[in-house]
């Protein structure tokens, strides 16, 4: 199935476009299933802070549902869902899960984008890398990471390995081997909370060159049994919404995943992957 499962739109500070641009473009490119993850936080009016507020988040959520609901006759063969992306912080968990409790998304996706209070990824990256090597910035990550998982507030974690998106210029090509153990550890976790793993093919036409995560790392995932496989584009504008995604697909057959996931009511299904195009009948 064409699915995209990590879309960001004027619903999030980051986002631009309608939600029916985005599902005008979705339709005309034959996907089959969408949701939209648009960010809970907000910018600060000056541009330079992360604000949440449970009230606004909740409102704004609740404003892009109405709108669902009123375009999805018009696209019969599309379904739209509602998702969510929670960035991890710890001192956003408490009202990250209150409005878990008040809304009723399809599918929330978990994400890091602060490691120690330094930006790894998007907005202004901080001197996180510049002061740390690759064995320290690389670890520190996914250490913190782990914390995320502990929380375990999704149902799936968004691009893994997310800080090669930057690490990459100062570091070089991200190679997974040095960091295998974590990535293990991280990954019979998530298979012990019941938690999905995303495909992000933004990272294709970003400066990594690859999806997040990277091949290697998709292998372990179907080493350890992870079940739950999602693939989104992590488009910010109408225009990227198809990024990537060819490249994404085919790696997780390259990987040996023949299925991928998808959410309703935060109720999950596996379905399987179409055959590649010389394989169909």
């Amino acid at each position: 199935m064409r699915v995209n499962y990590h879309i960001h739109n004027q619903y999030s500070s980051d986002g631009r476009g309608s939600t029916e641009q985005v599902c005008e473009i979705a339709a005309q490119l034959g996907f089959e299933e969408i949701c939209f993850t648009n960010h809970a936080e907000t910018l600060s009016p000056t541009g330079d802070e992360w604000m949440l507020d449970l009230v606004e988040a909740r409102q704004r959520y609740e404003q892009l549902q109405h709108e669902i609901e009123r375009l999805q006759p018009d696209y019969p063969e599309l379904r739209i869902l509602l998702g969510a992306e929670f960035e991890y912080r710890p001192e956003w968990v408490e009202t990250l899960d209150a409005l878990t409790d008040s809304v009723d998304f399809d599918l929330i996706i978990g994400s890091l984008h602060v490691v120690d209070g330094e930006q790894i990824s998007g907005g202004a990256v901080s001197s996180y890398f510049k002061t740390r090597d690759a064995s320290e910035a690389y670890g520190r990550y996914f250490e913190a990471l782990a914390e995320m998982l502990e929380w375990g507030g999704f149902d799936v974690v968004a691009h893994l390995d997310m800080a090669k998106r930057f690490g990459v210029k100062h570091y070089g090509p991200f190679k997974a081997k040095p960091f295998e153990s974590q990535i293990r550890g991280l990954l019979e976790t998530m298979v012990s909370k019941g938690l999905g793993l995303e495909v992000n093919t933004s990272g294709v036409v970003q400066a990594p060159a690859e999806p997040y995560p990277s091949l290697d790392i998709l292998k372990l995932a179907k080493d350890a049994h992870v079940a739950t496989v999602t693939i989104g584009t992590d488009s910010h504008v109408p225009t990227s919404f198809e990024q990537g995604w060819d490249v994404g697909e085919q790696m997780l057959r390259q990987a040996g995943f023949g299925e991928i996931t998808l959410f309703s009511h935060r109720i999950r299904k596996n379905v399987p992957l179409e055959p590649e195009p010389e394989e169909a009948e």
